[in-house]
């Protein structure tokens, strides 16, 4: 170990006088770099060593040397050497050790380029060590070790891990300034090429020796490229790629400089793979993160704007750049369901292309090939493929307009063995990062759970237009057209959306001047309750044309929701024979288990009518009582279901009470906004969504009406 170290080492044996004092020394051993500042290494063994170097006496090193024999203390110091016959005149320093009573270690050092190469390596290794990311690592090249070693030009090529992809950042130029990445091929006969492929150090003092090895890369090279060293990003048996010096001014590249510069990249590639390796460890938490998040998101929202939303959110930007999905359209193409970009620009720009060149499914690649075919597509050579894919001229020239990603990586959407769309992540040119095939079962799962919450928002579409569709069914049409009467109704359905509710209202014509008002809430949701709406409506129908007494027509419905259950029933219900042709209105109300109906009258006053009774569906003679009631001109009738009065915050009910302060403030406007305000206030009661249905029916005189003929 010590014969090849750079330092001279010598080792000496004491000569010491009667009293024991060591005198002077007699050399025994000179490594080869001691040996190399000696005329005549062979016969300086066994010589006396202030004969062979009687410099030592003058600059006082040669006294140290007896200190320590004859004290055993380690001694260092330095001086300046100047007999150009032994060694090279420079500054040194030296240490001396006693190694048992007689022998003294005398290790001889060159303290000039040796001392500034060690302080640059130090300041280079304390630098890396803080490095946490390549991108921090490659600024220590730049800002300190190739201008320090006097490289004009320097450049590394680095791979991406379990990947064919390699990378060229033209990192420092003393001219030019740093230049953007470019992808680059191993194969290509070039020195960073064979040194990224093989893992072997070159080294050129001249450009003829560099041509000679390389000639096809000869034109690279201007007057400015005299010397040139490639060497390796190592770690291990790891080859991470190459970096190059390339110097203005002739190199000799003697063992000393070429170990410095091993050294310094060695110490680079050391930090880049741990910044690797922790921004893989960095990548994988964040993507259980964004897998995470993602699945709490996607069982919030049954809806699709909310459900893309929620998808492109989690990702963007903390796993891509940009993110964009394509669903298969009625016709089988490809049409853009969502993108986001962290750039709006860039987002802005992206939207305009697809919409102007829309992908395709007869593409040889992109979004339309990953559909068409069902395969993934890494893409990291952008340029490359944006020609290729290119359409026309125009579309060349648009896709080249955009702000060129680094990298791609585009996975099909799959339900069922059916490709339904495809996911594309993008990173942008400045990121260091670029998709790998490690992202790709990372893009797999996150693109199969963003498909089962497309299919799962897209079936709760189609099932909430059904359950709508047939919600309507069960309400009328439209309301009728009353002389001297204004009407208004909403109607809401509970948070599940996707069933048929069970509130219902109800008006038809009876004879030329009198009109039947039902309003009701059948128990449960979905195909059941609307079936028993169905029952109630067409049995309260049905009856009312051969008995319309209010009492009859809730005791038909009676019987026939008992005669009709499967399983228990029931239903409550507001019935009321309203009579237009007396000299004022009247009203027959009945009551089956239904919330009381509010009238307020022309002067503001607000009562409860009715009488309560018993549900409909439980008891075979349920208790019912019909009650009569006069209506005046500026009067208003409010009916609504327990969905109303029942909406719950965290402290209380909306209750009857809350209806009276609409009513209260609403008097004198119009019955729509009257229905709008009571419609506002259930739904703005809390922020919760609606638990249970909605249900409202309301009613204003604007005069008394005599004998007056109506329309059915």
């Amino acid at each position: 170990m010590v014969e090849h170290l750079p330092d001279a080492v010598t080792l000496s044996t004491a000569v010491r006088d009667p009293g024991g004092q060591a005198v002077d020394m007699r050399l025994q051993y000179m490594n080869a770099a001691a040996r190399a500042g000696q005329p005549d290494p062979d016969a300086a063994i066994g010589r006396l060593c202030s004969q062979l170097w009687p410099q030592m006496v003058d600059n006082g090193s040669f006294d140290a040397c007896m200190r320590v024999l004859n004290s055993g203390e380690v001694e260092h110091g330095a001086f300046a050497w100047t007999e150009e016959s032994t060694y090279r005149p420079a500054d040194y320093e030296y240490q001396a050790v006693r190694t048992g009573p007689d022998h003294l270690l005398w290790v001889l050092r060159d303290n000039s380029a040796r001392v500034l190469r060690a302080e640059l390596l130090a300041a280079v290794t304390t630098g890396l060590a803080a490095a946490s990311t390549t991108e921090e690592v490659l600024q220590i090249l730049t800002a300190s070790i190739m201008p320090a070693v006097g490289a004009t030009v320097g450049a590394a090529v680095l791979n991406e891990p379990d990947s064919d992809t390699y990378v060229v950042r033209h990192i420092h130029d003393a001219q030019e300034g740093p230049r953007p990445p470019v992808p680059f091929s191993v194969t290509a006969p070039y020195p960073m090429a064979h040194t990224a492929r093989t893992g072997r150090a070159l080294f050129f003092t001249t450009p003829s020796q560099r041509s000679r090895a390389f000639p096809e890369a000869a034109h690279f090279f201007t007057d400015r490229y005299q010397s040139t060293a490639v060497l390796p990003l190592r770690t291990g048996d790891r080859l991470l790629g190459a970096v190059s010096f390339h110097f203005s001014v002739q190199h000799t590249f003697d063992p000393a400089e070429r170990a410095f510069l091993t050294a310094l990249v060695d110490h680079c590639a050391l930090a880049m793979e741990r910044a690797r390796l922790r921004a893989a460890a960095d990548g994988a938490h964040s993507q259980l993160e964004v897998l995470s998040e993602l699945g709490r998101l996607l069982s919030s929202s049954l809806d699709p704007r909310t459900t893309f939303d929620n998808i492109v959110d989690a990702v963007v930007p903390r796993i891509a750049d940009g993110c964009l999905i394509h669903l298969t359209g009625r016709d089988g193409q490809p049409v853009l369901a969502t993108l986001r970009h962290h750039d709006p620009d860039q987002e802005r720009a992206l939207g305009g292309l697809l919409r102007d060149f829309p992908p395709r499914l007869d593409a040889e690649g992109g979004i339309g090939a990953v559909i068409r075919t069902g395969h993934h597509e890494l893409i990291t050579n952008v340029p490359g493929t944006l020609d290729r894919l290119a359409r026309s001229d125009e579309h060349r020239a648009a896709l080249h307009r955009l702000v060129p990603a680094s990298s791609w990586l585009a996975v099909p959407m799959s339900h069922s063995g059916t490709v339904i769309g495809s996911m594309v992540l993008t990173q942008a040119a400045d990121t260091s990062a670029l998709f790998t095939e490690r992202d790709i079962p990372f893009a797999q799962e996150l693109a199969q759970r963003a498909t089962q919450a497309v299919v799962n928002a897209r079936r709760y579409t189609e099932q909430s237009h059904v359950a709508h569709t047939l919600q309507r069914s069960l309400l009328p049409k439209r309301l009728p057209e009353l002389p001297g009467i204004d009407l208004a109704a909403c109607y809401h359905p509970g948070a599940e959306g996707t069933l048929v509710g069970g509130d219902f209202y109800d008006m038809t014509p009876l004879t030329d001047t009198a009109w039947s008002l039902a309003i009701g809430d059948v128990c449960g949701k979905g195909p059941h309750a609307a079936a028993l709406t169905g029952l109630v409506r067409h049995t309260a129908r049905a009856a009312a044309r051969t008995d319309a007494d209010p009492l009859s027509v809730l005791r038909a419905v009676n019987t026939a929701i008992l005669a009709d259950q499967d399983s228990p029933s029931f239903c409550t219900a507001a019935y009321a024979h309203l009579d237009l042709g007396a000299r004022s209105p009247r009203l027959t109300l009945v009551l089956g288990g239904h919330p009381r109906p509010l009238l307020r009258r022309a002067d503001g006053t607000i009562t409860a009518l009715g009488r309560p009774g018993t549900l409909l569906g439980v008891l075979d003679e349920p208790r019912l009582h019909a009650t009569m009631h006069s209506l005046r001109a500026g009067d208003t009738l409010v009916l609504y279901t327990d969905g109303v009065t029942e909406r719950r915050s965290e402290e209380a009910m909306l209750g009857e009470e809350g209806m009276r302060h609409v009513l209260e403030r609403t008097h004198g406007l119009p019955v729509t906004d009257l229905v709008s305000a009571l419609e506002r206030a259930v739904i703005d009661y809390t922020s919760a969504p609606l638990d249970d249905d909605v249900a409202i029916v309301a009613l204003h005189l604007r005069q008394a009406s005599q004998g007056t003929p109506l329309s059915p």
